[in-house]
Protein backbone atom coordinates (compact mmCIF):
# COMPACT_ATOMS: atom_id res chain seq x y z
CA UNK A 1 0.00 0.00 0.00
CA UNK A 2 2.77 2.38 0.79
CA UNK A 3 4.13 2.36 -2.71
CA UNK A 4 2.25 5.58 -3.55
CA UNK A 5 0.87 4.43 -6.87
CA UNK A 6 -2.89 4.36 -7.36
CA UNK A 7 -2.93 2.34 -4.13
CA UNK A 8 -1.68 5.39 -2.18
CA UNK A 9 -4.61 5.95 0.19
CA UNK A 10 -6.33 2.60 -0.08
CA UNK A 11 -3.51 0.77 1.66
CA UNK A 12 -2.61 3.10 4.37
CA UNK A 13 -4.42 1.48 7.27
CA UNK A 14 -4.35 0.90 11.05
CA UNK A 15 -2.58 2.78 13.79
CA UNK A 16 0.32 2.64 16.13
CA UNK A 17 1.19 5.11 18.89
CA UNK A 18 4.54 6.77 19.49
CA UNK A 19 5.76 8.00 22.85
CA UNK A 20 8.37 10.41 24.11
CA UNK A 21 8.42 14.14 23.56
CA UNK A 22 10.85 17.05 23.56
CA UNK A 23 8.81 19.93 24.93
CA UNK A 24 11.73 21.91 26.33
CA UNK A 25 14.38 21.13 23.72
CA UNK A 26 16.84 23.93 22.94
CA UNK A 27 18.11 24.85 19.50
CA UNK A 28 21.30 22.91 20.18
CA UNK A 29 19.31 19.84 21.25
CA UNK A 30 17.18 19.94 18.10
CA UNK A 31 20.10 20.19 15.75
CA UNK A 32 22.81 18.11 17.38
CA UNK A 33 21.89 14.43 17.32
CA UNK A 34 20.77 12.15 14.53
CA UNK A 35 16.97 12.08 14.53
CA UNK A 36 15.40 9.23 16.51
CA UNK A 37 11.81 8.10 16.99
CA UNK A 38 12.36 8.34 20.76
CA UNK A 39 12.33 12.16 20.43
CA UNK A 40 8.93 12.30 18.68
CA UNK A 41 6.45 14.71 20.33
CA UNK A 42 3.76 13.05 22.43
CA UNK A 43 -0.06 13.36 22.22
CA UNK A 44 -0.11 16.45 24.45
CA UNK A 45 1.65 18.49 21.74
CA UNK A 46 -0.98 18.21 19.01
CA UNK A 47 -4.32 16.84 17.94
CA UNK A 48 -5.85 13.63 16.65
CA UNK A 49 -8.97 12.73 14.69
CA UNK A 50 -10.68 9.36 14.51
CA UNK A 51 -12.59 8.19 11.44
CA UNK A 52 -15.30 5.84 10.33
CA UNK A 53 -14.76 4.30 6.93
CA UNK A 54 -17.36 3.59 4.24
CA UNK A 55 -16.93 1.84 0.90
CA UNK A 56 -18.64 2.53 -2.41
CA UNK A 57 -18.80 -0.11 -5.13
CA UNK A 58 -18.50 1.60 -8.52
CA UNK A 59 -19.80 0.70 -11.94
CA UNK A 60 -18.28 2.75 -14.77
CA UNK A 61 -17.02 5.18 -12.10
CA UNK A 62 -20.57 5.72 -10.76
CA UNK A 63 -21.56 4.72 -7.18
CA UNK A 64 -23.59 1.51 -7.23
CA UNK A 65 -23.63 0.28 -3.61
CA UNK A 66 -22.50 1.95 -0.38
CA UNK A 67 -21.35 -0.03 2.69
CA UNK A 68 -21.29 2.16 5.83
CA UNK A 69 -18.97 1.63 8.78
CA UNK A 70 -16.77 -1.03 7.14
CA UNK A 71 -13.71 0.16 9.06
CA UNK A 72 -12.05 2.97 10.93
CA UNK A 73 -8.86 4.96 11.23
CA UNK A 74 -7.11 7.92 12.78
CA UNK A 75 -4.83 10.84 11.92
CA UNK A 76 -2.40 12.61 14.28
CA UNK A 77 -0.40 15.84 14.04
CA UNK A 78 2.05 16.70 16.87
CA UNK A 79 4.66 19.45 17.09
CA UNK A 80 7.22 20.71 19.60
CA UNK A 81 9.81 23.51 19.41
CA UNK A 82 9.65 26.80 17.53
CA UNK A 83 10.57 28.17 14.08
CA UNK A 84 13.61 29.90 15.60
CA UNK A 85 15.05 26.84 17.37
CA UNK A 86 13.63 24.18 15.08
CA UNK A 87 10.36 22.24 15.01
CA UNK A 88 9.87 18.53 15.62
CA UNK A 89 6.78 17.33 13.75
CA UNK A 90 5.17 13.89 13.96
CA UNK A 91 2.40 12.87 11.52
CA UNK A 92 0.49 9.60 11.26
CA UNK A 93 -2.40 8.19 9.26
CA UNK A 94 -3.87 4.78 9.99
CA UNK A 95 -6.89 2.73 9.05
CA UNK A 96 -8.37 -0.74 9.17
CA UNK A 97 -11.32 -2.78 8.00
CA UNK A 98 -13.86 -4.47 10.25
CA UNK A 99 -14.14 -8.07 8.98
CA UNK A 100 -17.63 -8.47 10.49
CA UNK A 101 -18.80 -5.42 8.48
CA UNK A 102 -16.68 -6.01 5.36
CA UNK A 103 -17.69 -9.55 4.40
CA UNK A 104 -14.68 -11.02 6.19
CA UNK A 105 -12.10 -8.78 4.51
CA UNK A 106 -9.28 -8.10 7.01
CA UNK A 107 -7.03 -5.18 5.99
CA UNK A 108 -4.92 -2.88 8.16
CA UNK A 109 -1.79 -0.76 8.15
CA UNK A 110 -0.40 2.69 8.88
CA UNK A 111 2.22 5.26 7.94
CA UNK A 112 3.99 7.59 10.37
CA UNK A 113 6.59 10.30 9.75
CA UNK A 114 8.84 12.37 12.00
CA UNK A 115 10.78 15.43 10.81
CA UNK A 116 13.11 18.06 12.23
CA UNK A 117 12.21 21.29 10.44
CA UNK A 118 14.36 24.41 10.35
CA UNK A 119 13.86 27.80 8.72
CA UNK A 120 15.88 26.51 5.77
CA UNK A 121 13.62 23.47 5.26
CA UNK A 122 13.57 19.88 6.46
CA UNK A 123 16.86 19.02 8.14
CA UNK A 124 15.98 15.34 8.57
CA UNK A 125 12.97 13.03 8.26
CA UNK A 126 12.10 9.47 9.25
CA UNK A 127 9.17 7.40 8.03
CA UNK A 128 7.88 3.93 8.80
CA UNK A 129 4.80 1.99 7.83
CA UNK A 130 3.25 -1.36 7.17
CA UNK A 131 0.18 -2.67 5.37
CA UNK A 132 -1.68 -5.82 4.55
CA UNK A 133 -0.79 -6.84 1.01
CA UNK A 134 -3.85 -6.38 -1.23
CA UNK A 135 -3.10 -7.79 -4.69
CA UNK A 136 -6.69 -7.70 -5.99
CA UNK A 137 -6.94 -5.63 -9.19
CA UNK A 138 -10.41 -6.61 -10.41
CA UNK A 139 -13.87 -6.92 -8.87
CA UNK A 140 -13.75 -10.69 -9.38
CA UNK A 141 -10.42 -11.01 -7.57
CA UNK A 142 -11.80 -8.87 -4.74
CA UNK A 143 -14.89 -11.10 -4.49
CA UNK A 144 -12.68 -14.18 -4.13
CA UNK A 145 -10.72 -12.48 -1.33
CA UNK A 146 -13.89 -12.16 0.78
CA UNK A 147 -14.29 -14.76 3.53
CA UNK A 148 -10.81 -16.07 2.81
CA UNK A 149 -9.82 -19.30 4.58
CA UNK A 150 -6.07 -18.59 4.45
CA UNK A 151 -4.21 -19.12 7.73
CA UNK A 152 -1.60 -16.40 7.04
CA UNK A 153 -1.71 -12.91 5.56
CA UNK A 154 1.09 -11.14 3.68
CA UNK A 155 2.34 -7.69 4.75
CA UNK A 156 4.70 -5.08 3.35
CA UNK A 157 6.78 -2.82 5.60
CA UNK A 158 8.85 0.27 4.76
CA UNK A 159 11.48 2.20 6.68
CA UNK A 160 13.15 5.38 5.41
CA UNK A 161 15.40 8.30 6.35
CA UNK A 162 16.07 11.60 4.53
CA UNK A 163 18.71 14.01 5.79
CA UNK A 164 19.61 16.33 2.90
CA UNK A 165 22.66 14.22 2.00
CA UNK A 166 21.11 10.83 1.27
CA UNK A 167 17.89 8.86 0.83
CA UNK A 168 17.84 5.61 2.80
CA UNK A 169 15.01 3.12 2.16
CA UNK A 170 14.29 -0.49 3.05
CA UNK A 171 11.15 -2.32 1.87
CA UNK A 172 10.47 -5.79 3.29
CA UNK A 173 7.75 -8.45 3.17
CA UNK A 174 6.58 -10.78 5.90
CA UNK A 175 3.60 -12.92 6.94
CA UNK A 176 1.47 -13.01 10.08
CA UNK A 177 -1.60 -14.95 11.27
CA UNK A 178 -4.58 -14.09 9.06
CA UNK A 179 -6.85 -13.49 12.05
CA UNK A 180 -4.65 -10.74 13.48
CA UNK A 181 -6.32 -7.34 13.58
CA UNK A 182 -5.55 -3.78 14.64
CA UNK A 183 -5.36 -5.11 18.21
CA UNK A 184 -2.16 -6.93 17.19
CA UNK A 185 -0.38 -3.86 15.84
CA UNK A 186 2.52 -4.12 18.32
CA UNK A 187 3.16 -7.71 17.20
CA UNK A 188 3.00 -6.62 13.55
CA UNK A 189 5.48 -3.80 14.15
CA UNK A 190 7.85 -6.25 15.81
CA UNK A 191 7.64 -8.65 12.84
CA UNK A 192 8.09 -5.72 10.44
CA UNK A 193 11.29 -4.57 12.15
CA UNK A 194 12.65 -8.12 12.07
CA UNK A 195 11.96 -8.40 8.33
CA UNK A 196 13.43 -4.95 7.63
CA UNK A 197 16.63 -5.79 9.52
CA UNK A 198 17.16 -8.78 7.20
CA UNK A 199 16.54 -6.85 3.95
CA UNK A 200 19.12 -4.83 1.97
CA UNK A 201 18.42 -1.13 1.27
CA UNK A 202 16.70 -0.01 -1.92
CA UNK A 203 18.85 2.34 -4.06
CA UNK A 204 17.22 5.75 -4.65
CA UNK A 205 16.16 6.92 -8.10
CA UNK A 206 18.13 10.16 -7.89
CA UNK A 207 20.63 12.11 -5.82
CA UNK A 208 19.01 14.01 -2.92
CA UNK A 209 22.05 15.95 -1.70
CA UNK A 210 21.56 19.65 -0.91
CA UNK A 211 17.82 19.47 -1.52
CA UNK A 212 14.91 20.16 0.84
CA UNK A 213 13.17 16.86 0.13
CA UNK A 214 10.53 15.45 2.45
CA UNK A 215 8.36 12.33 2.69
CA UNK A 216 4.70 12.25 1.65
CA UNK A 217 2.74 13.23 4.78
CA UNK A 218 5.11 16.09 5.64
CA UNK A 219 4.81 17.41 2.07
CA UNK A 220 1.02 17.12 2.10
CA UNK A 221 0.84 18.90 5.49
CA UNK A 222 2.88 21.85 4.21
CA UNK A 223 0.87 22.00 0.97
CA UNK A 224 -2.42 22.13 2.90
CA UNK A 225 -1.13 25.21 4.72
CA UNK A 226 -0.15 27.04 1.54
CA UNK A 227 -2.29 29.22 -0.75
CA UNK A 228 -3.99 27.34 -3.58
CA UNK A 229 -2.99 26.09 -6.08
CA UNK A 230 0.30 24.59 -4.93
CA UNK A 231 2.79 22.00 -6.09
CA UNK A 232 5.59 20.14 -4.30
CA UNK A 233 8.09 17.34 -4.78
CA UNK A 234 8.55 14.49 -2.32
CA UNK A 235 10.27 11.13 -2.01
CA UNK A 236 8.82 7.84 -0.87
CA UNK A 237 10.41 4.40 -1.03
CA UNK A 238 13.43 5.93 -2.76
CA UNK A 239 11.18 7.17 -5.59
CA UNK A 240 10.34 10.77 -6.47
CA UNK A 241 6.84 12.16 -6.94
CA UNK A 242 5.02 15.41 -7.72
CA UNK A 243 2.02 16.50 -5.65
CA UNK A 244 -0.47 19.11 -6.89
CA UNK A 245 -3.28 20.51 -4.77
CA UNK A 246 -6.19 22.85 -5.54
CA UNK A 247 -8.38 24.18 -2.71
CA UNK A 248 -11.93 25.52 -3.10
CA UNK A 249 -14.57 26.73 -0.64
CA UNK A 250 -17.32 24.22 0.16
CA UNK A 251 -20.29 25.89 1.93
CA UNK A 252 -22.42 22.71 1.86
CA UNK A 253 -19.84 20.60 3.65
CA UNK A 254 -19.08 23.49 6.00
CA UNK A 255 -22.70 23.39 7.24
CA UNK A 256 -22.60 19.59 7.46
CA UNK A 257 -19.47 19.43 9.62
CA UNK A 258 -20.64 22.37 11.77
CA UNK A 259 -23.96 20.60 12.46
CA UNK A 260 -22.10 17.41 13.44
CA UNK A 261 -19.81 19.36 15.78
CA UNK A 262 -16.65 18.35 13.90
CA UNK A 263 -15.65 22.01 13.34
CA UNK A 264 -16.62 25.04 15.46
CA UNK A 265 -19.39 27.39 14.42
CA UNK A 266 -18.00 30.24 12.36
CA UNK A 267 -15.18 28.16 10.86
CA UNK A 268 -15.10 27.11 7.20
CA UNK A 269 -14.28 23.87 5.39
CA UNK A 270 -12.40 23.80 2.09
CA UNK A 271 -12.15 20.94 -0.36
CA UNK A 272 -8.60 20.10 -1.42
CA UNK A 273 -8.48 18.18 -4.70
CA UNK A 274 -5.10 16.57 -5.17
CA UNK A 275 -3.20 14.41 -7.58
CA UNK A 276 0.24 12.90 -7.55
CA UNK A 277 2.40 11.19 -10.10
CA UNK A 278 5.77 9.50 -10.04
CA UNK A 279 8.37 11.64 -11.82
CA UNK A 280 9.60 8.69 -13.86
CA UNK A 281 6.07 8.14 -15.20
CA UNK A 282 3.03 6.07 -14.31
CA UNK A 283 -0.64 6.39 -13.52
CA UNK A 284 -1.84 9.52 -11.76
CA UNK A 285 -3.42 9.11 -8.32
CA UNK A 286 -6.32 11.43 -7.46
CA UNK A 287 -7.83 12.11 -4.05
CA UNK A 288 -9.93 14.69 -2.20
CA UNK A 289 -9.59 16.00 1.33
CA UNK A 290 -11.81 18.33 3.34
CA UNK A 291 -9.99 20.42 5.95
CA UNK A 292 -10.79 23.32 8.25
CA UNK A 293 -9.70 26.49 6.49
CA UNK A 294 -6.83 28.28 8.22
CA UNK A 295 -6.28 25.56 10.85
CA UNK A 296 -2.78 25.46 12.31
CA UNK A 297 -2.83 21.66 12.06
CA UNK A 298 -5.22 20.94 9.14
CA UNK A 299 -6.11 17.30 9.69
CA UNK A 300 -8.70 16.15 7.12
CA UNK A 301 -12.28 15.87 8.33
CA UNK A 302 -13.00 13.69 5.28
CA UNK A 303 -10.78 11.70 2.92
CA UNK A 304 -11.98 10.24 -0.38
CA UNK A 305 -9.94 8.17 -2.80
CA UNK A 306 -10.54 5.53 -5.41
CA UNK A 307 -8.56 2.52 -4.24
CA UNK A 308 -9.50 0.45 -7.31
CA UNK A 309 -11.45 1.04 -10.51
CA UNK A 310 -14.43 -0.57 -8.77
CA UNK A 311 -13.91 0.74 -5.22
CA UNK A 312 -13.95 4.13 -3.52
CA UNK A 313 -13.13 4.48 0.18
CA UNK A 314 -14.32 7.35 2.38
CA UNK A 315 -12.92 8.20 5.82
CA UNK A 316 -15.03 10.70 7.75
CA UNK A 317 -14.09 12.24 11.11
CA UNK A 318 -16.12 11.42 14.17
CA UNK A 319 -17.39 14.33 16.27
Amino acid sequence: MLLLTRRLWGRVVAGAALGGFLQRASAADLGAARLSWDAAPGPETGRELRYRAAAQILLLSLPLVRWPNVGGGSAAWREAGSPESGVLRFLEFSGFSRPDRAAGLNRLGFIREFSRLTQGGAAESLYFGLMTASPEDTAEEARKALQSKAKEAAYTAIDGRLDGTAVETVVAHFTAPAQWSVANRSDLVRLAHTALAMTPPRPPEADARNSDIRPFLQTLADTLRQPSPSEARFVYGGRYYRLRLQKTADPKETRYFQQRGVIPSGRQVVRASGNLRRESGGRETNFRLWVEDGAAQPLPVRIEYQARSFLRLIFEAEA
